[in-house]
């Protein structure tokens, strides 16, 4: 429904990223950190690499960061923060929460700053070829250029090619390569991995395990007996001597997209209406639903526009009416966007999040609801919605048609009448909320007015941006 809320010196050169999901009320500062050396890989002029923060409020996270040394140019990746012991607690991509966005400019880091990076004795990766390229398309390699010796111990690269563009969850980040950063000891001959990187076509880092995260993961990177075949013949090579086995290997350029390990979630671009195509309701539901919306409650407008402004969210709204009477609704938190397929922007009908990789269905649906609405009418409505897990959850709505108004004091685009329907709502894990609603009879639509959540204070929506495709 309608209700239903989903919620050296050191390269610090940092106090500049996105905190919102890290407790931004208690507005931390920055207290130290400092660059990992295990993260430092350079692939032609770019230098990737990963920050340890520490702030005020006893929080750490990790910074991955990219610097294209040929154009001058700093760019932010994504930021982990870590929990207590150390592992990765949650993601963001930028302002994207849990999902794979493009890297974002980072304008705070000066010239000087760039150069200290381009700067770094790191050398750019030289591929070896270790096999031929697997039935799927994975060619084994070592970055010659990263082999090193010190004492016993060696420090190498190994890398991963992969011949399509793939996907990986659980973040959806796109894969081209594989780094896997290992220290073995050539007398004990014992080692492990420290570093594991992925790598879009650009050379910058999508997705990575490293401190606490690796070590707990240790399982995933086992030494095998070829491995360490190949890490004795780096143990013994000669100093100043380069390694070499199936001959040098440049990874292909223009790299085509997978069509067995594309994205596991949506793309809600646009009020895109692909993913929840996928999930069909049964034909009773189908039925149901087109029985309530047939005639007097058609959408009369191809698209709708607004933001919900209230003192609990900032929301972006596109809604979007389908050739079979159903409203697209797709909602944009900034961090995630939530997508529903809905009659008339009330009774929710299908729902799935950009950071899911399933959906949410309507199962069961016993209601008195009945188009066209009239002042004075009271409706309920019992539902049970089934999610890709095959969990059951169930929900109430109790509504009363109570007043009338002029539709242009909600928003000047608005034209005509609007109906007050003043609805309460109990859900299922969830506490109860109250809605005020307005049913805009020239649209055959209902938008938001006020909402209150359990025992809170009610909150006024505004409307803002408000523009109507008809």
């Amino acid at each position: 429904m309608y209700f239903v809320r989903p919620a050296v010196r050191p390269l610090i050169f940092l106090s500049l990223f996105p905190l919102a999901f890290s407790q931004a009320a208690e507005k931390p500062t920055l207290t130290g950190g400092g660059t990992n050396p295990l993260s430092i890989v350079r692939i032609h002029d770019r230098v990737n690499y990963m920050v340890s923060l520490n702030f005020s409020n006893g929080k750490t996270a990790q910074q991955w960061r990219s610097v294209d040394c040929k154009q001058g140019k700093a760019q932010l990746l994504y930021m982990d923060l870590l929990n207590d012991q150390g592992y990765t607690s949650t993601r963001s991509y930028g302002n994207s929460y849990l999902r794979y966005a493009p890297a974002q400019d980072d304008k705070q880091m000066t010239p000087e700053d760039v150069r200290t990076v381009c700067q770094l004795p790191i050398k750019e990766v030289r591929w070896e070829k270790l096999s031929a390229t697997s039935e799927v398309g994975i060619t084994n390699l070592v970055d010659v250029n990263s082999i090193q010796h010190t004492g016993d111990n060696l420090s190498v690269h190994m890398g991963y090619d992969m011949a399509d563009i793939v996907w990986e969850p659980p973040y959806d980040a796109p894969l081209v390569l594989k780094i896997e950063h290992y220290i073995y000891n050539c007398k004990t001959h014992q080692g492990k991995a420290v570093a594991a990187m992925n790598f879009d076509s650009e050379g910058r880092v999508t997705d990575s395990l490293i401190t606490a995260d690796i070590v707990r993961r240790q399982s995933s990177f086992e030494i095998t007996s070829q491995m360490m075949k190949r890490f004795r013949e780096f143990c013994d090579l000669p100093s100043g001597k380069k390694f070499t086995a199936e001959g040098h290997f440049v990874p292909a350029a223009n790299k085509r997209a997978s069509t067995v390990m594309g994205p596991s979630m949506p793309d809600l671009s646009n009020n895109n209406p692909q993913w929840l195509k996928k999930y069909p309701l049964t034909a009773a539901i189908e039925h149901q639903a087109q029985s309530l919306i047939k005639p007097w409650a058609l959408p009369r407008f191809k698209q709708v526009r607004y933001t919900e402004v209230s003192a609990l969210a900032k929301v972006a709204v596109q809604l979007d009416a389908q050739p079979d009477g159903y409203v697209r609704k797709l909602e944009d938190y900034g961090i995630w966007t939530v997508q529903r397929l809905t009659l008339a922007n009330l009774l929710q009908l299908k729902y799935t999040m950009s950071i899911s990789s399933g959906a949410s269905l309507l199962n069961k649906l016993q209601t008195d609801l009945r188009f066209p609405l009239v002042t004075g009418q009271r409706y309920q409505a019992q539902w049970e919605s089934i999610d890709a897990d095959k969990k059951v959850t169930a929900s109430t709505l109790r509504c009363e048609v109570t007043n009338e108004g002029d539709a242009n004091t909600l928003s000047p685009v608005f034209g005509g009448k609007y109906l007050l329907v003043e609805c309460s709502a109990t859900n299922e894990g969830q506490v109860s909320s109250s809605d005020k609603l307005a049913w805009i009879q020239e649209l055959n639509i209902f938008v938001p007015i006020a909402m209150q959540v359990g025992d809170k204070p009610e909150t006024p929506v505004k409307l803002e941006n408000v523009s109507v495709i008809r």
